[in-house]
């Protein structure tokens, strides 16, 4: 399991995030823009050595990208983008069924992953996907997917602890097996 992090706010909510994901096997922290470009100048090297408690950076990886594009063209391969937003399209947390290689990204903190953000998302994925029959991008689990999931509250979440719930579900049910291609 992977974490994106869309222009955090603060980096507070990072280092929660990097504690929370060492304990819930997350392998990579992606972070775009956010206080990493307006503090740090984009050198997520400071940060790390700032805030590494617990040594999480030494569990869990960390990069840094200045723009959603270019986090799109590193996107891990065979991987399900799951972009947790509340939208109509947006399965509900408590019946998710989560991809066995999961990259889940988090919108920023005051406006989510906002329209453009996802227009961009599906114009990359509709490229991605240009040339391969579509008997096998429904059906074959090494090819990438697009998937919405939302956790479903009256108001919206702190991004440390929506990250947080995103973890614990999928670790959960993992041990229950409902991770899909798990159990």
């Amino acid at each position: 399991m992977n974490i994106v992090l869309l222009e955090p706010k603060n980096r507070e909510n990072l280092a929660t995030i990097i504690r929370s994901g060492q304990n819930f096997s997350v392998n990579t922290i992606f972070v775009i823009g956010g206080f990493i470009q307006d503090q740090y100048k984009g050198n997520i090297h400071k940060f790390s050595h700032q805030m590494n408690t617990q040594d999480g950076v030494g569990a869990v990886t960390l990069i840094y990208f200045e723009r959603l594009s270019e986090f799109l063209q590193h996107l891990p391969a065979q991987t399900t983008l799951v972009l947790v937003e509340s939208l109509d399209e947006s399965a509900d947390l408590r019946s998710f069924e989560h991809p066995k290689n999961a990259t889940y990204m988090l919108g920023r903190e005051a406006k989510g992953i906002t329209k453009s953000d996802i227009d961009e998302i599906k114009q990359y994925f509709d490229q991605l996907h240009q040339d391969i029959p579509a008997e096998f991008i429904d059906q074959h689990d090494k090819t990438a997917h697009l998937k919405f999931v939302k956790i479903d509250t009256p108001q919206s979440l702190n991004l440390g602890v929506c990250a947080s719930i995103i973890m614990y579900d999928r670790h959960s049910k993992a041990k229950n097996s409902c991770v899909v291609g798990q159990g």
